[in-house]
């Protein structure tokens, strides 16, 4: 746990010392209590004031003398065991110790006995985000800004809401968190709200206030990242433009370090095991560890040997599954990119693999490195990179058609020849229902996407839709749902369009994963959002029994619907135009028969395509590696 100490720089983001800024009173209130503290040689020292008993604690704690430090604020309690410091800082080093319960009480308790002191409030509700109980984190920070509004608890409480879902409330805090701070100290501030922006599916917004951060801090490259990943959710995209903004971020990042001998990496490739690296930061319960655990669990052990760099420090069960399918997992979380690269050289890696892009915590300036002689881009991202030390980007020919789609990468493509990525389904998914049509007599429509996706213009496609098929609904879910400024905005928009507000339902987060996948059982058909079409979402319906309609854009952020369509051997559900779109989906609404025979055949149709074949997806994954090495030891001109 990060947090400070009376003499430390305060974490409220000031400057100013703790003990002048956000200790208030409360944390030592009361007369001026003294303490004499035992010394190396069994004496005592002089009596000296409580404040300063926990100064020397925190000096000691600081150099790790956490036995010493535990002793004197114990000391201290002992004499009043209300003392607010002590309670506080004995709290931090019990966390520090690895006692989490302990450490969880006494900062509690330094809370409820001393309420109005901001540094309390404030650290132990970055301690409670740290340990999960969200709960309680925003409890802690609500209290912090009602002792004293500061933008870093104004901003910390705005994240923590974004995460539940409470999408207005977050935009309010990080909007009065800029208002409070000077503009200069404020980039990343407008970065959070561009988040939040995003997720409230105002996309114009989102980019304007990601542009003012940058216009501050304009090499942020996190800022940057997140600027490159919303562009892609525009509706009507200049594909020139936004082609160009990824390239400006290749030419920030782009640093490469000298060049392995290509004469040693031929030697190599012909005495050993191909080395393939791994990054992510997504080693966990997302959507990337569904892709990638099964292409691990295949690898052929024998030709390639796996590293994982993961970036991320979570561990849950899916973490443990996938450590335990390489035999070389490294933790590269809070290491620097050129601590990184050098440890990358040590491993002799190969292939390095990206496996997020531009999106959250991925580590794509340590790629502008080059550590490793032929570095790829899959899965993550839908788009390319910008860097010129990206070699190739995996995709497929339905996703990146030939022609255009190359002139639009600083990477080469390598098209597999079938589909670019491989699912597997959730082990404990539940079964397929009927038709939910044959029960209510009318047909659901449905969505799960990320509500980005849901731009205006695919709400008003939607909408003629639920027009052309009378009585029909359509159910939208995720997080976004909960937030009352969403359902308001997307009400409005069908109004607009004709769509009373009783056809539309709005579903926010549930519990287990089961649990969202049982409410497909409660759709009939899937609309697929454009440009920016679904993914792992769409497998998932697909798994549950529901056929889903897309549309065909004009890059890969809009094709993924055509390659998993195409391989599943449905390509009548793909519309070439928004015309068609909504045809297909009222045709397919018309048959129930079709609709009935769909469902009950299509988890079958799902396990016998390309998209589940996981031993044929890996070797053809395995040969483009091979092929790619080849071309960089010269073995097979490229």
């Amino acid at each position: 746990m990060s947090t400070v100490g009376r003499n430390d720089p305060c974490s409220c983001g000031s400057g100013r010392k703790a003990k002048n800024c956000c200790q208030g009173p409360g944390g030592s209130a009361g007369k001026a209590r003294t303490i004499a503290l035992p010394l190396a040689d069994g004496l005592q020292s002089q009596p000296i004031p409580f404040s300063e008993a926990v100064r020397i604690a925190q000096d000691r704690q600081q150099h790790g003398d956490t036995a010493g430090a535990e002793k004197i604020y114990k000391l201290i309690l002992a004499v009043d065991p209300d003392h607010g410091d002590a309670l506080f800082f004995l709290g931090v080093l019990n966390h520090q110790m690895g006692r989490a319960q302990q450490a969880f009480e006494l900062m509690k308790r330094a809370t409820l006995k001393h309420p109005k002191v901001f540094l309390y409030q404030f650290n132990f509700g970055y301690f409670c985000f740290e340990s999960g109980n969200m709960s309680e984190a925003i409890a802690s920070y609500r209290r912090a800004v009602a002792i004293d509004p500061r933008p870093v608890a104004l901003d910390h409480l705005g994240t923590m809401l974004m995460q539940i879902g409470e999408l207005d409330e977050a935009a309010e805090c990080c909007r009065q968190a800029i208002q409070r701070q000077p503009r200069e100290q404020s980039a990343n501030l407008y970065n959070n709200l561009a988040i939040v922006l995003q997720q409230q599916g105002k996309l114009k917004e989102a980019i304007e206030s990601i542009e003012a951060g940058l216009a501050i801090t304009p090499d942020d490259s996190v800022m940057r990242n997140n600027y490159l990943y919303t562009l892609n959710f525009l509706a009507d995209p200049d594909l020139a433009k936004v082609f160009e903004a990824h390239r400006q971020f290749g030419r920030l990042y782009d640093r490469p370090l000298p060049p392995r001998d290509v004469q040693e990496d031929r030697a190599a490739g012909t005495k050993r095991r191909l080395r393939v690296g791994y990054v992510s930061p997504d080693f966990r319960q997302h959507s990337v560890s569904y892709f990638i655990e099964p292409i691990l669990a295949a690898h052929d052990k024998e030709k390639f040997e796996v590293f994982c760099y993961s970036n991320n420090a979570q561990v849950d069960d899916y973490t443990t599954r996938i450590k335990g399918l390489v035999p070389s997992w490294r933790l590269i979380h809070n290491r620097s990119e050129e601590e990184v690269a050098e440890l990358i050289r040590r491993d002799g890696i190969d292939l390095l693999v990206d496996l997020a892009g531009h999106t959250q915590n991925s580590r794509l300036l340590l790629f502008g490195l080059k550590p490793a002689p032929v570095q790829v881009t899959w899965l993550g991202y839908p788009n390319t990179t910008g860097l010129t030390t990206m070699d190739w980007r995996i995709t497929d020919r339905f996703a990146d058609p030939p022609g255009e789609s190359d002139k639009l990468h600083t990477e080469k493509l390598w098209r597999m020849p079938e589909c670019f990525s491989c699912f597997q389904p959730q082990a404990a998914s539940p079964d397929v229902g009927p038709l939910p049509a044959l029960k209510n007599g009318h047909v659901t429509f449905g969505s799960f996407n990320n509500f980005a996706k849901t731009t205006p213009q695919v709400i008003a496609v939607w909408a003629r839709i639920l027009k052309r098929v009378p009585g029909s609904r359509l159910v939208l879910k995720n997080k976004s749902m909960s937030a009352p400024g969403v359902q308001n905005f997307i009400l409005s928009i069908f109004a607009k369009h004709g769509v009373a507000a009783g056809s539309i339902e709005m579903r926010g987060q549930d519990g287990p994963h089961a649990s969202h996948l049982e409410q497909y059982n409660t759709i009939d058909i899937g609309l697929d959002p454009f440009p920016y079409n679904g993914t792992t979402t769409t497998f998932e319906a697909l798994w549950m029994g529901v056929p889903m309609v897309v549309l065909a854009g004009v890059s890969h952020v809009g094709r993924v619907g055509v390659s998993q369509m195409s391989n599943l051997g449905l390509p009548e559900l793909i519309g070439k135009d928004p015309n068609d779109y909504v045809e297909i989906a009222a045709r397919l609404a018309a048959d129930v028969p079709r609709l009935t025979a769909l469902r009950a055949g299509l988890r079958q149709r799902m396990i016998a395509s390309p998209l589940m074949d996981v031993p044929r997806f890996t070797r053809n994954l395995e040969t483009a590696y091979q092929e790619m090495w080849k071309m960089h030891t010269g073995s097979k001109a490229s």
